[in-house]
C-alpha cells in the first residue's frame, strides 16, 4: 500500500467517524415538534409531495394534522400563520423556497414507505441532521489536506458545535440546511479545481435561497480572474445557472410562476430609502453583526478574537477562501436589503448570516497559525464558550428570545440570570470537556505525519 492510498484511507475514516458522530448529535438534539413556521410550512409541502405528488394543500385539514400554528382552529388564520396562499396556478400552496422543500421530499418517501402516512416533524429533523453532518463533513475534508487531519477535526467541530449551525441548521430543515451544503460543497470542489462539481454545489445553495448565487458568482469570477482562466466562470456559472433553470421549471409547476424564487417570500428594505429611511436601514444591517441576540459577533466572538490573523495571513491565504469570504460578505450586505436581522423567533442563536458564517469559516481555519500569542492563549476558553452558549440552546430544546427582544436582550444571558447554578454548572462542564478535547487534537497535530498530496 503506498503512503498516499494510506493518508487517504486514514482521512476517509476520520470523515466516516465525524459524519456518523454529528448525524447522531444532531439527530437527538434536534427538534421534532416544528416550533418555527418557516420549517413547518416547507415540511408540510415536503409531505404532500411525497404522499399526494405535489404540494398543494387545499384538501389538508390542517388543525387536524396538529399545526395550530396560529393558536387557532381558524383556517385563514392558520394558512396565514403557515405563508400558505393561492398561487398564481390556483392553488392553495405554502410558499418557501425549492431547495428547502425538495430537501425533506426522501425523508417523507421513505416514511410514507413504511406505512407512516401521518404528517409528522420527524423526518425533517433527520434531513436536518444528515444534510448539516455533510456539510460539516465536506468541511474537514476542505481543511484535512492543507492543515491536516486533527486540526481539520478540531475546526469542524468548533464550526459543527460552536456556532448556531447545531441550534438552527442541524436542528430543523431551514433553508440554511441546504445552502449550506452548498455553500462548503462549493469551497471543497473548487480547491480540488473540479469545476463542474463546484457549479453542481453551488446550485443546491440557490435553490435553498436564490440570492447565493452572488457567492457562486464572486468565487467562479474571482477564481477566473484570478487564474486568467475564463473557463472558470463558464463552467461553474453554467452549471449553477442549470440549477436556476430547474429551480424555474420547478416553481412553474408549483405556483404556475417561471420567476426561479418560487414562493418564497421576503420583507425587501430599500437602500435608503425604505419606510423608516435610511437610518432604519443601517441599524438593520448592524443587527446582523451586533444586535445581543442575533449578532454573528455576539454569539460567535471567534470572528473578533482571530481577526487580526486573518489579515496578516490574507496575502497567503488560497484565492478560493479569499474569494468565498468576499461573496459571503457581498451576501450579508443583500441580506439586510431583503430581509429584516431578526430573522423571526423560535430559533437559537443567529440564522440570517449562516450563509456568511460558511463563506468565511474556512478563511478563519487557514488563519489560526497567524493567531498571536494572547489571541491563542484565548482560543480554547473562547470555544468553549460558544460551545457552551449554542449546545445550551440545542441540548434543552430552547426556543431563544422573542425578536422583539433582539436588540434588548441575549437568550444565553436570560437564561443565566433565570437559572444561574444549572447555566454556570453547564457551562463549566462544557469548557473543561472542550479544553480537553482541544489537548488531545492538537496534542495529535504536533506529531509528524507524511507529507500529503
Amino acid at each position: 500500500m503506498s503512503a498516499v492510498t494510506s493518508i487517504r484511507q486514514r482521512t476517509a475514516a476520520w470523515a466516516v467517524a465525524l459524519f456518523v458522530g454529528l448525524v447522531l448529535c444532531y439527530g437527538a438534539t434536534s427538534d421534532r415538534s416544528g416550533t418555527s413556521v418557516d420549517v413547518a410550512s416547507a415540511s408540510l409541502a415536503s409531505w404532500s409531495i411525497a404522499t399526494t405528488g405535489d404540494p398543494w394543500v387545499e384538501d389538508v385539514d390542517l388543525a387536524g394534522i396538529g399545526l395550530e400554528r396560529a393558536g387557532t382552529d381558524d383556517v385563514a388564520d392558520l394558512e396565514q400563520a403557515l405563508f400558505i396562499g393561492e398561487a398564481p396556478n390556483g392553488h392553495r400552496v405554502p410558499h418557501r423556497s425549492p431547495g428547502v422543500i425538495a430537501a425533506g421530499v426522501p425523508a417523507y418517501v421513505v416514511a410514507a414507505a413504511v406505512g407512516v402516512d401521518e404528517f409528522s416533524f420527524v423526518p425533517q429533523a433527520l434531513t436536518a441532521a444528515l444534510l448539516t453532518a455533510s456539510a460539516m463533513t465536506l468541511f474537514f475534508l476542505l481543511l484535512a489536506g492543507p492543515v491536516g487531519r486533527p486540526t481539520a477535526a478540531l475546526a469542524t467541530l468548533v464550526l459543527a458545535l460552536g456556532t448556531p449551525l447545531w441550534s438552527v441548521a442541524g436542528s430543523a430543515t431551514w433553508t440554511h440546511s441546504v445552502t449550506v451544503v452548498g455553500i462548503v460543497g462549493l469551497a471543497w470542489a473548487a480547491r480540488r479545481e473540479a469545476w463542474w462539481l463546484a457549479g453542481t454545489f453551488g446550485g443546491v445553495a440557490v435553490w435553498g435561497r436564490a440570492h447565493t448565487a452572488l457567492i457562486v458568482a464572486a468565487v467562479g469570477l474571482g477564481l477566473a480572474w484570478s487564474r486568467r482562466s475564463p473557463r472558470v466562470a463558464l463552467v461553474i456559472g453554467g452549471v449553477s445557472g442549470g440549477f436556476l433553470a430547474a429551480a424555474s421549471i420547478w416553481t412553474r409547476w408549483a405556483y404556475g410562476s417561471w420567476s426561479p424564487l418560487g414562493g418564497y417570500r421576503s420583507r425587501t428594505v430599500a437602500l435608503g430609502a425604505g419606510e423608516d429611511g435610511w437610518w432604519a436601514t443601517a441599524v438593520n444591517h448592524l443587527g446582523f453583526w451586533a444586535s445581543p441576540d442575533r449578532g454573528l459577533l455576539v454569539w460567535t466572538p471567534l470572528l473578533l478574537l482571530l481577526l487580526p490573523a486573518v489579515v496578516r495571513s490574507w496575502p497567503r491565504q488560497p484565492d478560493w477562501a479569499r474569494w468565498l469570504a468576499l461573496g459571503g460578505l457581498g451576501y450579508l450586505l443583500v441580506q439586510g436589503q431583503l430581509n429584516v436581522f431578526h430573522g423571526g423567533d423560535a430559533f437559537w442563536g443567529y440564522r440570517l448570516p449562516l450563509e456568511t458564517l460558511a463563506c468565511v469559516a474556512p478563511l478563519y481555519a487557514l488563519a489560526v497559525p497567524d493567531a498571536g500569542r494572547w489571541a491563542r492563549a484565548a482560543l480554547a476558553p473562547v470555544i468553549g464558550l460558544q460551545v457552551a452558549a449554542v449546545s445550551l440552546g440545542a441540548v434543552f430544546d430552547l426556543g431563544g428570545m422573542s425578536q422583539a427582544d433582539a436588540w434588548r436582550a441575549n437568550a444565553f444571558v436570560h437564561a443565566l440570570v433565570e437559572q444561574p447554578l444549572v447555566v454556570a454548572t453547564w457551562t463549566g462542564l462544557v469548557v473543561v470537556v472542550c479544553y480537553l478535547a482541544a489537548g488531545v487534537l492538537t496534542g495529535r497535530a504536533a506529531r509528524p505525519e507524511p507529507r500529503r498530496p
